[in-house]
């Protein structure tokens, strides 16, 4: 396989998982198109579409929901409908100190994952990071934001695991028959056919390896050279 076919597959993976997000999308947008006060119950008739997403994609998606922007909520200025995957058991909701006054108070609208898509209003994938949240594993999070008459109300997102991303990509990579590495943009490792670069670590052309193509979302393919 060439790593121009490589990153076609790639692109593919991950086109398939924002693909899934959009009913969650479709769902929260009209939630937030409601007249009156928008209240955290009516966010219950998303779950049906997050619950899908979740078992659609065992072993790959850690976690899935909605999160709306500050004060959408008539009765929750923060809040995340947020369910994660637990191996054998039907997935859980997320639990975090969303009140502002606590000292372990999750502020999620200054993440990466919310605040890009909120200035871009286009998908965006953050990470890896260590998601000490949730997973308490290194992450990326796939977000799409969604708009409601006009505003910007919230994102839709799911996390994917290093771990599984390495599932989907080494296979890929191995595949092209030199060493290489995938990276995000600001080059953190996604997945590496080189034990020497883990997950996480932060490498730039002219570290011992050289860009040798990109995918839709800007991650870089390297060339590790060892």
């Amino acid at each position: 396989m060439t790593a121009q076919q490589a990153l076609a597959r790639i692109d593919g993976e991950v086109a398939k998982l924002f693909t899934a997000l959009e009913p969650v999308a479709s769902g929260f947008g009209r939630v937030a198109s409601l007249s009156g006060p928008i209240m955290r119950d009516d966010l219950l008739d998303v779950r049906g579409a997050i619950s899908d997403v979740l078992r659609a994609h065992p072993g790959l998606v850690a976690g899935c929901g909605v999160v709306p922007s500050r004060n959408l909520l008539a009765d929750a200025p923060y809040w995340m409908e947020w369910f994660w995957s637990v191996p054998d058991r039907d997935p859980e909701a997320l639990r975090v100190n969303l009140e502002p006054l606590a000292p372990d108070f999750f502020d999620y609208t200054t993440a990466d994952w919310f605040v890009t898509p909120q200035r871009t209003r286009e998908r965006h994938i953050a990470g890896p990071y260590v998601d000490y949240v949730c997973t308490n594993e290194y992450a990326t999070t796939l977000a799409l934001p969604v708009e409601a008459k006009g505003e910007f109300v919230g994102i839709v997102a799911l996390d994917v695991t290093v771990t599984g991303w390495e599932s989907r990509i080494l296979p890929v990579l191995r595949s092209i028959g030199e060493p290489v590495t995938l990276t995000n943009a600001s080059g953190r490792v996604i997945a590496s056919t080189s034990a020497l670069l883990s997950p996480g670590r932060r490498i730039v052309p002219g570290d011992g390896v050289k860009s040798i193509g990109s995918t839709a979302v800007g991650w870089q393919l390297m060339r590790s050279g060892r």
